[in-house]
Protein backbone atom coordinates (compact mmCIF):
# COMPACT_ATOMS: atom_id res chain seq x y z
CA UNK A 1 0.00 0.00 0.00
CA UNK A 2 1.37 3.43 -1.03
CA UNK A 3 0.07 6.53 -0.01
CA UNK A 4 1.07 10.51 -0.45
CA UNK A 5 -0.56 13.60 0.98
CA UNK A 6 -0.85 16.97 -0.32
CA UNK A 7 -2.36 19.73 1.39
CA UNK A 8 -4.25 23.08 0.12
CA UNK A 9 -5.00 25.61 2.99
CA UNK A 10 -7.27 27.42 1.03
CA UNK A 11 -9.17 24.32 0.03
CA UNK A 12 -11.60 23.28 2.98
CA UNK A 13 -12.98 19.98 1.06
CA UNK A 14 -11.06 16.79 0.89
CA UNK A 15 -11.13 13.62 -1.09
CA UNK A 16 -9.55 10.27 -1.12
CA UNK A 17 -7.72 8.48 -4.18
CA UNK A 18 -7.88 4.79 -3.94
CA UNK A 19 -6.30 2.27 -6.23
CA UNK A 20 -6.26 -1.43 -5.75
CA UNK A 21 -2.90 -3.14 -6.42
CA UNK A 22 -2.38 -6.59 -7.09
CA UNK A 23 -1.83 -9.19 -3.87
CA UNK A 24 -1.78 -6.02 -1.47
CA UNK A 25 -5.47 -5.05 -1.75
CA UNK A 26 -6.40 -0.91 -1.86
CA UNK A 27 -4.04 1.44 -1.23
CA UNK A 28 -5.05 5.29 -0.16
CA UNK A 29 -3.88 8.30 -0.99
CA UNK A 30 -6.03 11.53 0.54
CA UNK A 31 -5.89 15.43 -1.04
CA UNK A 32 -8.02 18.27 -1.54
CA UNK A 33 -10.62 18.37 -3.96
CA UNK A 34 -10.72 20.93 -6.61
CA UNK A 35 -13.17 23.90 -5.96
CA UNK A 36 -15.51 21.85 -8.23
CA UNK A 37 -15.96 18.95 -6.66
CA UNK A 38 -18.50 18.12 -3.90
CA UNK A 39 -18.21 15.54 -1.01
CA UNK A 40 -21.60 14.20 -0.83
CA UNK A 41 -20.80 10.53 -2.33
CA UNK A 42 -19.60 8.52 0.36
CA UNK A 43 -22.10 7.32 3.10
CA UNK A 44 -20.62 6.39 6.64
CA UNK A 45 -21.66 3.12 8.73
CA UNK A 46 -21.65 2.86 12.26
CA UNK A 47 -18.35 1.26 13.18
CA UNK A 48 -17.82 -2.44 12.91
CA UNK A 49 -18.30 -4.45 15.63
CA UNK A 50 -14.69 -6.27 14.90
CA UNK A 51 -12.52 -2.99 15.67
CA UNK A 52 -11.05 -2.52 19.39
CA UNK A 53 -9.37 0.41 20.73
CA UNK A 54 -6.03 -0.60 22.96
CA UNK A 55 -3.16 0.90 24.44
CA UNK A 56 0.12 -1.28 25.70
CA UNK A 57 0.45 -1.84 29.35
CA UNK A 58 4.01 -0.45 30.37
CA UNK A 59 5.57 -4.30 30.06
CA UNK A 60 1.92 4.33 -1.25
CA UNK A 61 1.99 7.79 -25.48
CA UNK A 62 0.39 10.95 -24.51
CA UNK A 63 -3.25 9.98 -25.40
CA UNK A 64 -6.93 9.46 -23.57
CA UNK A 65 -7.87 6.78 -25.27
CA UNK A 66 -4.77 4.26 -24.52
CA UNK A 67 -5.53 0.59 -24.85
CA UNK A 68 -4.46 -0.15 -21.90
CA UNK A 69 -6.53 2.43 -19.94
CA UNK A 70 -9.63 4.15 -19.75
CA UNK A 71 -11.20 7.32 -17.83
CA UNK A 72 -14.20 7.13 -16.06
CA UNK A 73 -16.38 8.90 -14.09
CA UNK A 74 -17.94 5.57 -11.78
CA UNK A 75 -21.22 5.91 -10.89
CA UNK A 76 -21.84 4.94 -7.36
CA UNK A 77 -24.96 3.57 -5.55
CA UNK A 78 -28.39 5.70 -5.24
CA UNK A 79 -27.44 7.31 -2.35
CA UNK A 80 -23.84 8.47 -3.24
CA UNK A 81 -25.48 9.63 -6.73
CA UNK A 82 -25.23 13.45 -6.43
CA UNK A 83 -21.24 13.70 -7.30
CA UNK A 84 -20.02 10.78 -9.94
CA UNK A 85 -16.55 9.73 -8.45
CA UNK A 86 -13.42 10.30 -10.74
CA UNK A 87 -11.77 7.03 -11.96
CA UNK A 88 -8.91 5.77 -14.19
CA UNK A 89 -8.97 2.24 -15.28
CA UNK A 90 -5.71 0.12 -16.30
CA UNK A 91 -5.79 -3.21 -18.26
CA UNK A 92 -3.01 -4.63 -15.90
CA UNK A 93 -2.82 -4.42 -12.68
CA UNK A 94 -1.31 -1.35 -10.59
CA UNK A 95 2.02 -1.71 -8.42
CA UNK A 96 2.83 1.47 -7.65
CA UNK A 97 1.03 5.00 -7.47
CA UNK A 98 3.42 8.40 -6.41
CA UNK A 99 2.25 12.10 -6.83
CA UNK A 100 4.65 15.03 -7.62
CA UNK A 101 3.68 17.43 -4.62
CA UNK A 102 5.44 20.21 -7.37
CA UNK A 103 2.33 20.02 -9.82
CA UNK A 104 -0.17 17.74 -8.49
CA UNK A 105 0.52 14.89 -11.06
CA UNK A 106 -0.31 11.43 -10.40
CA UNK A 107 2.27 8.55 -11.77
CA UNK A 108 0.92 5.19 -11.95
CA UNK A 109 3.68 2.09 -11.89
CA UNK A 110 1.37 -1.01 -13.55
CA UNK A 111 2.09 -4.13 -15.04
CA UNK A 112 3.50 -3.09 -18.57
CA UNK A 113 2.92 0.39 -18.37
CA UNK A 114 3.28 3.60 -16.53
CA UNK A 115 0.81 6.24 -16.79
CA UNK A 116 0.96 9.82 -16.22
CA UNK A 117 -2.38 11.51 -14.85
CA UNK A 118 -3.75 15.20 -13.37
CA UNK A 119 -4.95 15.73 -10.34
CA UNK A 120 -8.13 14.91 -11.19
CA UNK A 121 -6.95 11.55 -12.33
CA UNK A 122 -7.57 12.97 -16.37
CA UNK A 123 -4.62 10.86 -18.56
CA UNK A 124 -1.74 13.08 -20.10
CA UNK A 125 0.63 10.45 -20.80
CA UNK A 126 1.32 7.13 -21.10
CA UNK A 127 4.54 4.35 -22.37
CA UNK A 128 4.38 0.49 -22.58
CA UNK A 129 7.22 -1.17 -20.57
CA UNK A 130 6.35 -4.68 -21.65
CA UNK A 131 5.73 -7.69 -22.24
CA UNK A 132 9.74 -8.18 -22.86
CA UNK A 133 11.77 -11.25 -24.20
CA UNK A 134 13.81 -12.63 -21.04
CA UNK A 135 14.41 -15.11 -18.66
CA UNK A 136 14.63 -15.21 -14.87
CA UNK A 137 18.59 -16.09 -15.93
CA UNK A 138 19.19 -13.73 -18.54
CA UNK A 139 21.61 -10.70 -18.07
CA UNK A 140 20.75 -8.38 -20.27
CA UNK A 141 21.02 -7.62 -23.25
CA UNK A 142 18.40 -9.80 -23.72
CA UNK A 143 20.08 -10.25 -27.26
CA UNK A 144 22.58 -11.97 -26.08
CA UNK A 145 20.50 -14.59 -24.13
CA UNK A 146 19.17 -18.19 -24.76
CA UNK A 147 15.64 -19.58 -24.17
CA UNK A 148 13.72 -15.96 -23.85
CA UNK A 149 10.15 -15.42 -23.88
CA UNK A 150 7.11 -12.93 -23.66
CA UNK A 151 7.50 -12.10 -19.65
CA UNK A 152 5.41 -9.42 -17.85
CA UNK A 153 7.36 -6.15 -16.94
CA UNK A 154 6.12 -5.45 -13.22
CA UNK A 155 6.73 -1.57 -12.17
CA UNK A 156 9.36 -2.52 -8.52
CA UNK A 157 9.68 1.55 -7.66
CA UNK A 158 8.76 4.78 -8.51
CA UNK A 159 10.32 7.74 -7.52
CA UNK A 160 10.01 11.65 -8.24
CA UNK A 161 12.97 13.48 -9.09
CA UNK A 162 11.85 16.69 -8.78
CA UNK A 163 15.57 18.47 -8.49
CA UNK A 164 15.76 17.67 -12.40
CA UNK A 165 12.49 16.63 -13.75
CA UNK A 166 12.90 12.89 -13.88
CA UNK A 167 10.60 9.87 -12.88
CA UNK A 168 12.93 6.96 -11.66
CA UNK A 169 10.98 3.85 -13.16
CA UNK A 170 12.56 0.41 -11.88
CA UNK A 171 10.86 -2.71 -13.13
CA UNK A 172 11.18 -6.86 -13.32
CA UNK A 173 12.69 -7.88 -16.34
CA UNK A 174 16.79 -7.78 -16.91
CA UNK A 175 17.50 -8.14 -13.51
CA UNK A 176 15.52 -5.16 -11.98
CA UNK A 177 16.90 -1.83 -14.21
CA UNK A 178 16.22 1.36 -14.20
CA UNK A 179 15.03 4.61 -16.76
CA UNK A 180 14.31 7.92 -16.29
CA UNK A 181 11.20 9.38 -17.74
CA UNK A 182 10.43 12.87 -18.25
CA UNK A 183 8.02 13.80 -15.67
CA UNK A 184 5.78 15.94 -17.91
CA UNK A 185 5.47 13.29 -20.46
CA UNK A 186 6.29 10.17 -19.13
CA UNK A 187 6.50 8.71 -22.72
CA UNK A 188 9.94 11.19 -23.33
CA UNK A 189 12.92 8.60 -22.16
CA UNK A 190 15.85 10.49 -20.93
CA UNK A 191 17.72 7.78 -19.88
CA UNK A 192 17.80 3.95 -20.40
CA UNK A 193 20.84 1.07 -20.73
CA UNK A 194 20.94 -2.52 -20.70
CA UNK A 195 24.48 -3.16 -21.18
CA UNK A 196 26.48 -1.66 -18.19
CA UNK A 197 26.32 -4.62 -16.04
CA UNK A 198 25.37 -6.24 -12.77
CA UNK A 199 26.66 -2.71 -10.72
CA UNK A 200 23.26 -1.25 -12.43
CA UNK A 201 20.91 -3.98 -11.29
CA UNK A 202 18.71 -2.01 -8.78
CA UNK A 203 15.27 -3.94 -8.39
CA UNK A 204 14.16 -8.13 -8.44
CA UNK A 205 13.36 -10.16 -11.49
CA UNK A 206 10.85 -11.72 -8.66
CA UNK A 207 7.17 -10.70 -8.07
CA UNK A 208 7.37 -11.37 -4.12
CA UNK A 209 10.24 -9.09 -3.92
CA UNK A 210 9.28 -5.69 -2.80
CA UNK A 211 11.60 -2.51 -3.29
CA UNK A 212 11.30 0.48 -1.66
CA UNK A 213 13.37 3.80 -2.37
CA UNK A 214 14.10 7.61 -1.37
CA UNK A 215 15.54 10.20 -2.45
CA UNK A 216 18.76 11.77 -1.27
CA UNK A 217 21.96 13.95 -1.83
CA UNK A 218 25.52 12.04 -1.87
CA UNK A 219 28.15 14.52 -0.59
CA UNK A 220 31.78 12.77 -1.89
CA UNK A 221 34.33 14.22 0.58
CA UNK A 222 37.14 14.77 -1.51
CA UNK A 223 35.04 17.50 -3.76
CA UNK A 224 32.28 20.58 -2.84
CA UNK A 225 29.64 18.50 -5.27
CA UNK A 226 26.74 16.66 -3.67
CA UNK A 227 25.03 14.32 -6.09
CA UNK A 228 21.77 13.36 -7.01
CA UNK A 229 20.92 9.77 -5.37
CA UNK A 230 18.34 7.47 -4.50
CA UNK A 231 18.69 5.01 -1.68
CA UNK A 232 16.71 1.55 -2.35
CA UNK A 233 16.07 -1.29 0.26
CA UNK A 234 15.10 -4.74 -1.65
CA UNK A 235 14.54 -8.33 -0.29
CA UNK A 236 16.24 -11.10 -1.22
CA UNK A 237 15.53 -12.93 -4.68
CA UNK A 238 17.38 -15.91 -5.85
CA UNK A 239 18.57 -14.46 -9.17
CA UNK A 240 19.00 -10.85 -7.90
CA UNK A 241 21.63 -8.76 -6.42
CA UNK A 242 22.23 -9.51 -2.87
CA UNK A 243 22.59 -5.58 -1.73
CA UNK A 244 19.78 -5.29 0.91
CA UNK A 245 20.48 -1.77 0.83
CA UNK A 246 22.28 0.91 -1.36
CA UNK A 247 22.86 4.28 -3.01
CA UNK A 248 21.97 5.04 -6.31
CA UNK A 249 23.67 7.57 -8.49
CA UNK A 250 21.93 9.17 -10.98
CA UNK A 251 24.42 10.66 -13.29
CA UNK A 252 27.96 9.51 -14.74
CA UNK A 253 31.18 10.36 -13.12
CA UNK A 254 34.81 9.53 -13.58
CA UNK A 255 33.75 5.60 -13.39
CA UNK A 256 30.56 5.25 -12.11
CA UNK A 257 27.91 5.17 -14.32
CA UNK A 258 24.16 5.84 -13.84
CA UNK A 259 21.88 3.70 -11.85
CA UNK A 260 25.10 2.86 -10.05
CA UNK A 261 25.79 1.41 -6.65
CA UNK A 262 28.23 3.94 -5.06
CA UNK A 263 28.74 2.41 -1.79
CA UNK A 264 29.58 -0.78 -0.89
CA UNK A 265 28.99 -2.03 2.81
CA UNK A 266 29.62 -5.58 3.04
CA UNK A 267 27.54 -6.19 6.02
CA UNK A 268 24.39 -5.51 4.38
CA UNK A 269 25.13 -6.14 0.83
CA UNK A 270 26.87 -9.89 1.15
CA UNK A 271 24.88 -13.03 0.20
CA UNK A 272 25.20 -15.17 3.13
CA UNK A 273 22.84 -12.56 5.34
CA UNK A 274 20.13 -11.98 2.66
CA UNK A 275 18.17 -15.71 2.59
CA UNK A 276 18.81 -15.96 6.40
CA UNK A 277 16.69 -13.11 7.09
CA UNK A 278 14.11 -12.80 4.38
CA UNK A 279 13.94 -9.12 4.57
CA UNK A 280 10.61 -7.79 3.64
CA UNK A 281 10.78 -4.04 2.48
CA UNK A 282 7.64 -1.65 2.73
CA UNK A 283 8.97 1.80 3.21
CA UNK A 284 11.81 4.46 3.64
CA UNK A 285 11.62 8.20 4.22
CA UNK A 286 13.81 10.67 5.35
CA UNK A 287 13.75 13.23 8.30
CA UNK A 288 15.81 15.49 9.97
CA UNK A 289 19.04 14.29 8.46
CA UNK A 290 18.12 10.56 8.98
CA UNK A 291 17.14 8.02 6.30
CA UNK A 292 14.66 5.29 7.56
CA UNK A 293 14.19 1.95 6.36
CA UNK A 294 10.71 -0.24 7.81
CA UNK A 295 11.20 -3.69 6.92
CA UNK A 296 10.20 -7.66 8.88
CA UNK A 297 12.49 -9.89 9.15
CA UNK A 298 13.61 -13.22 11.32
CA UNK A 299 15.53 -13.05 13.97
CA UNK A 300 18.09 -15.59 12.41
CA UNK A 301 18.18 -19.01 10.07
CA UNK A 302 16.51 -21.02 13.40
CA UNK A 303 13.23 -18.55 13.71
CA UNK A 304 11.05 -18.08 11.01
CA UNK A 305 8.51 -15.86 12.72
CA UNK A 306 8.36 -12.33 10.38
CA UNK A 307 9.64 -9.21 12.55
CA UNK A 308 9.14 -5.68 12.36
CA UNK A 309 12.16 -3.85 12.51
CA UNK A 310 12.67 0.26 11.63
CA UNK A 311 16.23 0.97 10.16
CA UNK A 312 18.06 4.27 11.09
CA UNK A 313 21.39 5.81 9.01
CA UNK A 314 22.58 8.97 8.50
CA UNK A 315 21.99 10.83 5.09
CA UNK A 316 25.53 11.58 5.24
CA UNK A 317 27.39 8.56 6.09
CA UNK A 318 28.90 7.19 2.86
CA UNK A 319 30.01 3.84 4.43
CA UNK A 320 26.66 2.66 6.03
CA UNK A 321 28.28 2.79 9.38
CA UNK A 322 25.16 4.02 11.57
CA UNK A 323 22.87 1.31 10.04
CA UNK A 324 20.94 0.36 13.23
CA UNK A 325 17.89 -1.64 13.44
CA UNK A 326 14.93 -1.48 16.26
CA UNK A 327 12.43 -3.96 16.83
CA UNK A 328 8.81 -2.45 17.00
CA UNK A 329 5.83 -4.43 18.78
CA UNK A 330 2.92 -3.77 18.12
CA UNK A 331 -0.22 -5.07 19.66
CA UNK A 332 -0.33 -7.46 22.46
CA UNK A 333 1.95 -10.17 22.94
CA UNK A 334 3.32 -8.55 19.23
CA UNK A 335 0.75 -10.34 17.85
CA UNK A 336 1.10 -7.71 14.66
CA UNK A 337 4.47 -8.33 14.27
CA UNK A 338 4.39 -8.20 10.19
CA UNK A 339 4.58 -4.72 8.70
CA UNK A 340 2.35 -3.90 5.50
CA UNK A 341 2.52 -0.43 4.91
CA UNK A 342 3.59 2.89 6.64
CA UNK A 343 2.67 6.61 6.79
CA UNK A 344 4.52 9.40 8.47
CA UNK A 345 3.10 12.57 9.35
CA UNK A 346 2.40 14.97 12.45
CA UNK A 347 -0.24 14.08 14.82
CA UNK A 348 -3.04 16.41 15.50
CA UNK A 349 -2.96 18.51 19.26
CA UNK A 350 -5.51 15.45 20.50
CA UNK A 351 -3.55 12.51 19.48
CA UNK A 352 0.19 14.35 20.33
CA UNK A 353 -1.50 14.87 24.23
CA UNK A 354 -2.41 11.15 24.21
CA UNK A 355 0.59 10.36 23.22
CA UNK A 356 2.37 12.30 25.84
CA UNK A 357 -0.05 11.10 28.41
CA UNK A 358 0.43 7.41 27.72
CA UNK A 359 3.95 7.44 30.05
CA UNK A 360 5.92 5.93 27.54
CA UNK A 361 7.18 8.56 24.74
CA UNK A 362 8.14 11.75 26.83
CA UNK A 363 6.82 14.56 25.90
CA UNK A 364 5.25 14.28 21.89
CA UNK A 365 4.33 18.03 20.29
CA UNK A 366 2.04 18.68 17.31
CA UNK A 367 4.84 19.33 14.96
CA UNK A 368 7.27 16.00 16.01
CA UNK A 369 6.44 13.23 13.56
CA UNK A 370 4.59 9.95 14.44
CA UNK A 371 5.17 6.56 12.35
CA UNK A 372 2.09 5.18 11.87
CA UNK A 373 2.42 1.74 10.85
CA UNK A 374 -0.58 -1.00 9.77
CA UNK A 375 0.55 -4.68 10.42
CA UNK A 376 -0.40 -8.53 10.48
CA UNK A 377 0.12 -11.80 12.23
CA UNK A 378 3.30 -13.12 10.96
CA UNK A 379 1.70 -16.29 9.63
CA UNK A 380 -0.94 -13.92 7.87
CA UNK A 381 -2.07 -15.51 3.95
CA UNK A 382 -3.89 -12.55 3.08
CA UNK A 383 -7.16 -14.04 3.33
CA UNK A 384 -9.72 -13.04 6.29
CA UNK A 385 -7.27 -12.22 9.41
CA UNK A 386 -6.89 -9.79 11.82
CA UNK A 387 -5.05 -6.60 11.95
CA UNK A 388 -3.55 -3.48 13.47
CA UNK A 389 -2.80 0.42 13.04
CA UNK A 390 0.23 1.08 15.81
CA UNK A 391 1.73 4.50 16.22
CA UNK A 392 5.44 5.32 17.11
CA UNK A 393 6.37 9.10 17.63
CA UNK A 394 9.21 9.32 15.46
CA UNK A 395 11.33 10.85 18.45
CA UNK A 396 11.02 7.30 20.79
CA UNK A 397 11.91 5.52 17.93
CA UNK A 398 15.47 7.71 17.92
CA UNK A 399 15.89 7.31 21.12
CA UNK A 400 15.63 3.51 21.45
CA UNK A 401 18.09 3.51 18.54
CA UNK A 402 20.52 5.84 20.44
CA UNK A 403 20.21 3.57 23.38
CA UNK A 404 21.29 0.28 21.60
CA UNK A 405 24.61 2.43 20.27
CA UNK A 406 25.27 4.08 23.71
CA UNK A 407 24.80 0.57 25.05
CA UNK A 408 27.64 -1.14 22.07
CA UNK A 409 29.87 1.81 22.91
CA UNK A 410 30.22 1.75 26.54
CA UNK A 411 28.53 -0.56 28.31
CA UNK A 412 29.01 -3.78 26.56
CA UNK A 413 25.95 -3.82 24.84
CA UNK A 414 23.89 -4.48 27.90
CA UNK A 415 21.18 -1.72 29.32
CA UNK A 416 19.76 -2.11 32.91
CA UNK A 417 22.32 -5.46 33.36
CA UNK A 418 20.67 -7.20 30.37
CA UNK A 419 22.00 -7.51 26.88
CA UNK A 420 20.22 -5.67 24.70
CA UNK A 421 22.49 -5.76 21.13
CA UNK A 422 22.24 -7.58 18.79
CA UNK A 423 24.95 -7.88 15.48
CA UNK A 424 22.74 -9.87 13.03
CA UNK A 425 24.80 -9.24 10.25
CA UNK A 426 27.90 -10.88 11.35
CA UNK A 427 29.58 -14.20 12.58
CA UNK A 428 31.89 -12.47 15.27
CA UNK A 429 31.58 -12.70 18.54
CA UNK A 430 33.23 -9.67 19.36
CA UNK A 431 31.42 -6.80 18.81
CA UNK A 432 30.68 -4.59 21.91
CA UNK A 433 33.41 -6.26 23.93
CA UNK A 434 35.08 -2.99 24.95
CA UNK A 435 34.52 -0.19 26.59
CA UNK A 436 35.29 2.73 24.13
CA UNK A 437 35.98 6.57 25.07
CA UNK A 438 33.21 8.31 26.62
CA UNK A 439 32.77 11.33 23.98
CA UNK A 440 32.70 8.65 21.11
CA UNK A 441 29.34 9.26 20.25
CA UNK A 442 29.54 12.20 20.21
CA UNK A 443 32.47 13.04 18.14
CA UNK A 444 31.10 9.97 15.45
CA UNK A 445 27.24 10.65 15.76
CA UNK A 446 27.06 8.11 12.70
CA UNK A 447 29.48 5.74 13.78
CA UNK A 448 33.07 4.50 12.09
CA UNK A 449 35.06 2.15 11.39
CA UNK A 450 35.36 0.73 14.60
CA UNK A 451 31.66 -0.16 14.89
CA UNK A 452 31.59 -1.87 11.08
CA UNK A 453 28.79 -4.29 11.27
CA UNK A 454 25.20 -2.90 12.14
CA UNK A 455 23.72 -3.15 15.72
CA UNK A 456 19.58 -3.99 16.37
CA UNK A 457 18.20 -4.10 19.42
CA UNK A 458 16.97 -7.94 21.05
CA UNK A 459 13.51 -8.13 21.44
CA UNK A 460 13.39 -7.39 24.98
CA UNK A 461 14.34 -4.07 24.02
CA UNK A 462 11.44 -3.54 21.21
CA UNK A 463 9.33 0.29 20.90
CA UNK A 464 6.01 -0.66 22.04
CA UNK A 465 2.99 1.17 19.72
CA UNK A 466 0.04 2.23 20.91
CA UNK A 467 -2.66 0.44 18.41
CA UNK A 468 -6.04 -0.06 17.42
CA UNK A 469 -7.07 -3.84 16.17
CA UNK A 470 -9.51 -4.79 13.74
CA UNK A 471 -10.83 -8.24 13.55
CA UNK A 472 -11.43 -8.91 9.85
CA UNK A 473 -9.95 -8.16 6.77
CA UNK A 474 -5.93 -7.37 6.13
CA UNK A 475 -5.34 -3.68 6.20
CA UNK A 476 -2.86 -2.97 2.92
CA UNK A 477 -2.71 0.87 3.34
CA UNK A 478 -2.84 3.55 5.64
CA UNK A 479 -2.86 7.56 5.10
CA UNK A 480 -3.34 10.48 7.74
CA UNK A 481 -5.23 13.78 8.03
CA UNK A 482 -5.47 16.58 10.52
CA UNK A 483 -8.33 18.25 10.83
CA UNK A 484 -9.36 20.60 13.81
CA UNK A 485 -6.50 19.34 15.82
CA UNK A 486 -8.43 15.93 15.40
CA UNK A 487 -6.01 12.98 13.50
CA UNK A 488 -7.56 10.84 10.91
CA UNK A 489 -6.49 7.80 9.83
CA UNK A 490 -7.08 6.38 6.46
CA UNK A 491 -7.23 2.51 6.82
CA UNK A 492 -7.59 0.57 3.56
CA UNK A 493 -7.81 -3.24 3.64
CA UNK A 494 -7.20 -6.23 1.10
CA UNK A 495 -11.10 -6.13 0.26
CA UNK A 496 -11.05 -3.05 -1.10
CA UNK A 497 -12.54 -1.12 1.76
CA UNK A 498 -11.52 2.11 2.83
CA UNK A 499 -12.42 2.58 7.13
CA UNK A 500 -11.54 6.22 9.08
CA UNK A 501 -10.39 6.25 12.59
CA UNK A 502 -10.49 8.67 14.74
CA UNK A 503 -6.95 8.92 16.89
CA UNK A 504 -6.92 9.80 20.71
CA UNK A 505 -6.95 8.22 23.77
CA UNK A 506 -9.72 5.80 22.83
CA UNK A 507 -9.03 5.40 19.16
CA UNK A 508 -12.65 4.60 17.16
CA UNK A 509 -13.57 3.66 14.09
CA UNK A 510 -15.96 5.74 12.83
CA UNK A 511 -17.14 5.31 9.14
CA UNK A 512 -16.34 2.78 5.73
CA UNK A 513 -15.78 4.17 2.26
CA UNK A 514 -16.96 2.26 -0.06
CA UNK A 515 -14.09 1.08 -2.51
CA UNK A 516 -13.11 -1.09 -5.16
CA UNK A 517 -12.84 -4.74 -5.61
CA UNK A 518 -9.22 -5.22 -5.51
CA UNK A 519 -8.40 -5.02 -9.22
CA UNK A 520 -6.86 -2.55 -12.04
CA UNK A 521 -8.42 1.05 -11.12
CA UNK A 522 -7.80 4.50 -9.27
CA UNK A 523 -10.58 6.42 -7.56
CA UNK A 524 -10.94 9.50 -6.00
CA UNK A 525 -13.88 10.07 -3.61
CA UNK A 526 -14.95 12.45 -0.99
CA UNK A 527 -13.45 11.49 2.67
CA UNK A 528 -16.63 12.90 4.33
CA UNK A 529 -20.71 13.21 3.74
CA UNK A 530 -21.60 16.19 6.49
CA UNK A 531 -23.71 17.95 3.85
CA UNK A 532 -26.07 15.08 3.67
CA UNK A 533 -27.10 14.89 7.27
CA UNK A 534 -30.15 17.99 7.41
CA UNK A 535 -30.30 18.22 11.02
CA UNK A 536 -28.10 18.55 14.44
CA UNK A 537 -28.68 14.83 15.94
CA UNK A 538 -28.29 12.85 12.89
CA UNK A 539 -24.88 15.17 11.71
CA UNK A 540 -23.29 14.64 15.39
CA UNK A 541 -24.16 10.79 14.84
CA UNK A 542 -21.03 10.91 12.43
CA UNK A 543 -19.04 11.00 14.88
CA UNK A 544 -16.90 12.31 12.30
CA UNK A 545 -13.68 15.15 13.01
CA UNK A 546 -14.56 16.97 9.79
CA UNK A 547 -18.42 17.47 11.01
CA UNK A 548 -19.90 20.34 12.42
CA UNK A 549 -23.13 21.80 12.74
CA UNK A 550 -23.50 25.75 12.80
CA UNK A 551 -26.86 25.87 15.28
CA UNK A 552 -26.95 29.74 13.97
CA UNK A 553 -27.75 28.90 10.57
CA UNK A 554 -29.64 25.90 11.23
Amino acid sequence: GIVRWRKEEEEEEGSTVVWPQQRKGVAICPFPATTTTTTTTTTTTPPPQRWRAGVPSSSSSSSSSSPMSSFTPACRPEDQRKTPWLSFATKTPINNVVQDPGSGRIYLGAVNAIFQLGPALEPQSHVETGPKEDSRSCTPPASACQGTKLMPNHNKLLLVNAANGSLIVCGSRYKGICSLLNLTKVEQQLYYSDNKGERTYVASSEDNVNVVGVMSNYHLKETTYDFSVFLVGKGYGSQDSTKLISTRILEDWREWVVFESIVEASAVQTAPFAPKYQHDFRHAFKEDGFVYFLFSRTLDGSDTRNLTFVSRLCESDNNYYSHTELLLNCGPGNRYSKVQAAYVASPGKELAHSLTESGQYGKVFPWNKVLFMVASPPDDDGGDTDSALCMYPLNAVNVGLVDIITACYFDLGKIGGKQAVDIPYSKTTEFCKSNIAKDTLETNKCGADFLSSPLASKPAFALKGQYIEVRKGLLTAVAIAIENDHTIAFLGNNQGEVYKAHLNATPDVFGKIPGDTPGERITRVPVQTCSLKKDCLSCAALRDPYCGWCVMEG
